[in-house]
């Protein structure tokens, strides 16, 4: 589960509802904080589709040329964190790619409200 922040506890609602209707599992943490999980495991076949088409695993920035000929599934600023390409210390492949989904759902969300600010905080 990830933690997001609202600056304008105005639009929590609606961004708890947006959450829900995309299948994500959202707990109220105050008036302008929530938790999202996913509510659903980790396809591996999109993960596999996602890493074939040269895409890191992780963020979903292309993989750089020569990082992917030697079959890293992670691009360099990713590698770069733990200096190696394994698994991330302390975080599973489902919070991996809970965060990944729920920052690309915001995405989302804050195209569709101009000037609403939301904050991943963990």
């Amino acid at each position: 589960m990830v933690r997001l922040k609202l600056d304008d506890p105005s639009l929590t609602p609606k961004l708890v509802a947006f959450l829900r209707r995309c299948q994500c599992e959202v707990l109220h943490l105050g008036p302008t904080s929530v938790g999202v999980g996913l509510g659903h495991p980790v396809d591996p076949d999109t993960a596999v589709q996602r890493v074939q088409d040269g895409r890191c695993f992780r963020c979903g920035e292309p993989i750089e040329r020569v990082l992917f000929r030697l079959g890293s599934t992670r691009c360099h600023d990713c590698r770069e964190g733990s200096g190696a390409d394994l698994p991330d210390v302390g975080r599973s492949a489902q919070e991996t790619w809970t965060r990944m989904e729920v920052e690309a759902y915001l995405r989302v969300w804050e195209s569709l409200h101009p000037g609403a600010r939301v904050e991943l905080v963990a």
